[in-house]
């Protein structure tokens, strides 16, 4: 376990880089200020634990860097720290002005600070102002360094080394501390002793600042008046002669000799500088490539080769990976760049702001601007011994260090070589295409293509001669041009129809075939059908590169992929494609690419240059980073588990549990965690809180996550780190449980039941008088229930046959009153024919008639029946309206009935026009309003 965690904070320091803004990546440099790791400035000494985190002895306190998280611990005393001694991340020794002790962790991971002043007060009494600048740890013995005494720390005791004379510095050689005293050699402790190591005349009035092991059991005295002195253990020599007079006058200060047999030197006034064991300089890091300050206070190199250093005015780091592939240069004050080339063993930048040249060595990041280019740069292309400049003003050419105009034709794009006259160059510009030829006395402009004119900003040839010219916003043009290439034969667009849109396509060769993207599939040209097809191949193969928007020919059959979200190196030779790398463009993050015109130039088939924004990346597709895939080995490590309540108090949980029973009160819990960024590519982070969601979360850049009032349950929640490229680490695991509260605990729900039983059982004993109440009472309302019923019926019955009665006697009386209107029709014709009408006749058709009138009891039985069917009707209307005579109350039954006046009217012997009159006197009486109906205050009273 503690191998792997090595190996993980290893990974974490080594990658690091894409973590934070540094001034120079080229070399792999971070520069962390104050406002980063929230210290003080000054950093005065730095140790690392076997698992790789990194501490500082810090102006203000212990500075602890975990990969992810600065953490900065002050002294109770706040007073200032001089050295730190990461004995493991169990136990790290400090020590500063009048004070001495050590850090651990407690069980949440929070250091806490064991003074061992009160052991030491009697020689910090007697000897005041000492400050402890050096800590060595051997057996069980802890030595701290001042300048006027070592200290040790043994079985809970301090106890003093006696040495005769100042102390320079002491540091641990191998398995050996040894102690350099002014005027009297470098002397080796064991133990509670002291034994001499050499005491040679050459180190008289010399100060040492630092003794580090060599080969073959050597060692190295930095001193400040004699540089770098070499001990074989019989003589002491200058070891490295040409850089000696630089080490004393730009003041050495620490050193330090890594696993990888490379000497480190730090300076007061020149930064780091790094040898190879023969004395070579490899490398020399200062403010000038990526240090914020020159002073070095202290030098420490990790496992994995990384080098953190204290400074005087911040923190440096230099990564110990510097295979990377790829590396970023930033060039401020360069502008966004859109193209460049390697000419004459110089490297142009094509920007928006003119024309720049810069070492082609991607150490250099100085540049320069050609004089008179300021404006739009396009494209830039090498041709023999010149270089072509697509300018927004127009054509030039760059030979012999001179920057000379060919054309004035605006907006000068792409350039590309007929492959069928090699000696022509065709360019694409604002408004048309111009030919270029190559003639002994350089480049010239020859003509432009008559026949055509559009904003064009890619073409390529295919092997039928044709010109393919895309359109800078909208569909392609399929060009036929003459031999003498100074007119256009024919000219096809093609568009929607054949794309299935009109916009961002452009036209490329992929072995020597014309391939068009559209930013979601590939096409083609199928010139045995004449029309443009889907690249099925291509789409097939290259997977979602397919929606790349741009590519560019690298040597060897390699192509480069431009898309959104992904660039890729693929090897394409026939239907053979194998993708090389692939880098995802969120890496390019700092500076960005030039978004719509990226660009890259090739500089071999594994290599290229990618264009930024103030800035280029160097892409290297041959290198193999192994730590990518490490990610897979590893987990997230925990670094605080914290419950809150509602109150804001807070607990926190031990670090190396995996699992816990949390008290309701607390069931807000946060996590934070850290992890590696490898290879330089930064990961995110996916979490699952099993018992409350079912899916893994999106990816997300925060570390810490909380999750306030969970309700009662047990838990898993899983964290795992995912990088760019898709790879995933192994799951942290921790599992929970809340508990419910005191209200709902075991002993409160059995409780609940014994009080529910009871409630239960009494109001069962109410339920079931309440059920034989409820049922005598269904009894007697059922018995109610058929008795009304019953006599429902019986009305309903004597209300039919009254209606009936009432119907029945209406006929009669409508008969009878059609006899008497017959009867009086007779009379009316013996009238008219007197003696003519036999009277024998007109006396048997009115002995007839009179045979067949009812009597006037009729009208009394109609009203009776009428009384009978409608609930006494008459006695209702009497009641409410009494000044209501006979006739009108034979009139309301009437109207009761629904009866017309015409209807009426013989029923009560008068004409229409009277039933009328009669209605509107009854409407006086019953006080009605205009727009009040007869009829419905009528229907009202009778119901």
């Amino acid at each position: 376990m503690v191998c792997k965690r090595i190996v993980f904070i290893a990974i974490l320091l080594s990658c690091f880089i894409a973590l934070v803004d540094a001034s120079d990546q080229v070399s792999g440099i971070i520069q962390f200020d104050q406002t980063t790791y929230k210290g003080a400035r000054q950093n005065w000494s730095v140790s690392v634990s076997e698992t790789g985190t990194v501490y500082f002895a810090n102006h203000t306190g212990l500075l602890v860097f975990d990969g992810t998280t600065w953490t900065l611990n002050n002294l109770p005393n706040r007073t200032i720290l001089r050295s730190v001694k990461a004995q493991s991340d169990s136990v790290i020794y400090t020590g500063g002005y009048m004070e001495l002790g050590y850090w651990k962790p407690n069980e949440r991971g929070e250091l806490i600070y064991y003074s061992l002043d009160s052991k030491a007060r009697s020689f910090l009494d007697y000897m005041p102002n000492m400050e402890f600048w050096n800590i060595a740890v051997k057996d069980d013995y802890v030595y701290f360094q001042s300048f006027q005494k070592i200290l040790a720390y043994h079985n809970d005791s301090i106890i003093p080394i006696d040495l005769d004379g100042s102390i320079s510095v002491m540091n641990q050689v191998n398995n050996k501390v040894l102690v350099s005293i002014r005027n009297n050699g470098i002397w080796e402790i064991v133990g509670e002793d002291v034994k001499p190591v050499t005491t040679s005349e050459k180190l008289i009035g010399t100060t040492a600042k630092f003794i580090l092991p060599f080969e073959d059991s050597n060692i190295l005295i930095g001193t400040v008046e004699q540089g770098i002195l070499m001990w074989d253990g019989k003589e002491i020599s200058i070891w490295n002669e040409s850089w000696n007079q630089y080490f004393i006058d730009n003041e050495l200060n620490r050193g330090y000799y890594t696993d990888e047999k490379k000497v480190l030197i730090g300076t007061l006034a020149d930064g780091l500088i790094v040898f190879n064991k023969d004395g070579d300089a490899l490398n020399k890091i200062n403010t000038e490539n990526g240090l914020s300050n020159n002073t070095v206070l202290g030098i420490v190199c990790d496992r994995w080769h990384n080098i953190w250093l204290a400074l005087d005015i911040g923190i440096g780091f230099i990564s110990g990976n510097q295979q990377r592939s790829f590396t970023i240069q930033r060039l401020p004050g360069t502008g966004a760049i859109y193209a460049s080339a390697i000419f004459d063993n110089k490297l142009y930048l094509g920007t928006n702001q003119g024309l720049f040249v810069k070492s082609n060595d991607f150490k250099d990041n100085q540049v320069s601007i050609i004089p008179e280019t300021q404006d739009q740069i396009w494209d830039l292309k090498v041709f023999g011994e010149e270089l072509l400049v697509g300018h927004n003003q127009g054509t030039f050419v760059v030979k012999n260090d001179k920057f000379n105009q060919i054309s004035d034709e605006a907006g000068a794009f792409n350039f590309v070589q007929d492959p069928f006259y090699p000696n022509l160059i065709i360019q694409s510009t604002y408004n048309n295409l111009v030919v270029y030829e190559k003639t002994d006395n350089g480049i010239i402009r020859r003509n432009p293509i008559n026949g055509f004119a559009n904003l064009i900003r890619y073409i390529e040839f295919d092997h039928l001669g044709n010109i393919w010219a895309s359109h800078m916003h909208r569909g392609i043009f399929k060009i036929q041009v003459d031999d003498r290439r100074e007119n256009v034969l024919s000219s096809e667009y093609f568009s929607q129809n054949a794309f299935g849109k009109d916009n961002t396509i452009h036209v490329f060769k992929v072995e020597n075939r014309i391939v068009f993207t559209t930013g979601e599939k590939l096409y083609t040209f199928d010139d045995l059908q004449d029309s443009i097809v889907p690249h099925t191949m291509l789409n097939g193969t290259v997977g979602k590169y397919a929606s790349s928007h741009r590519i560019v020919p690298a040597p060897n059959h390699h192509y480069w992929f431009l898309g959104k979200e992904y660039i890729g190196l693929f090897s394409i030779l026939q239907d053979n494609i194998k993708l090389i790398k692939e880098y995802p463009t969120s890496i390019f993050n700092n500076p960005l690419p030039v978004e719509g015109f990226e660009n890259l130039l090739p500089t071999n088939e594994y290599s290229a240059i990618l264009c930024l924004q103030n800035g280029l990346a160097l892409l290297d597709a041959s290198v193999t980073n192994n730590t990518v895939d490490l990610i897979e080995q590893f987990r997230p490590v925990a670094r605080k588990i914290e419950l809150n309540n509602p109150k804001n108090k807070s607990i926190s949980l031990p670090l190396e549990a995996n699992e816990a029973e949390i008290n309701y009160s607390y069931n807000t819990v946060s996590f934070r965690f850290s992890f590696p960024f490898l290879s330089g590519i930064p990961v995110s982070y996916k979490y699952l809180l099993e018992g409350l969601g079912d899916g893994w979360s999106e990816t997300g850049p925060n570390p810490e996550f909380r999750f306030e009032r969970l309700p009662p349950g047990e838990y898993v929640f899983k964290v795992k780190a995912v990088n760019l490229l898709g790879k995933e680490s192994q799951i942290y695991r921790f599992s929970f449980k809340v508990l419910p509260p005191l209200y709902a605990s075991k002993w409160a729900i059995l409780f609940y039941v014994v009080i529910l039983i009871a409630v239960l059982l009494i109001f069962r004993r109410l339920g079931i008088r309440k059920t034989l109440r409820k049922e005598q009472m269904q009894h007697e309302k059922r018995e109610q229930e058929l008795v009304r019923l019953r006599n429902e019926k019986l009305r309903n019955e004597v209300r039919f046959k009254s209606k009936e009665l009432a119907n029945s006697t209406m006929a009669i009386i409508r008969k009878n009153e059609f006899l008497i209107d017959l009867k009086m029709i007779i009379r009316k014709h013996k009238n008219e024919l007197g003696s003519r009408y036999p009277d024998k006749y007109y006396n048997y058709l009115n002995s007839k008639i009179d045979d067949n009138i009812s009597s006037r009891d009729d009208r009394k039985i109609f009203e009776n029946n009428f009384e009978r069917a409608y609930e006494q009707f008459f006695q209702k209307m009497k009641t409410e309206y009494p000044e209501l005579t006979s006739s009108d109350l034979q009139l309301c039954a009437y109207l009761r009935m629904n009866l017309s006046s015409k209807e009426i009217a013989p029923l009560l012997g008068i004409s229409v026009r009277g039933v009328e009159n009669h209605r509107y006197r009854l409407r006086k009486k019953l006080n009605l309003e205009h727009d009040e109906s007869l009829i419905d205050n009528i229907l009202r009273v009778s119901l």
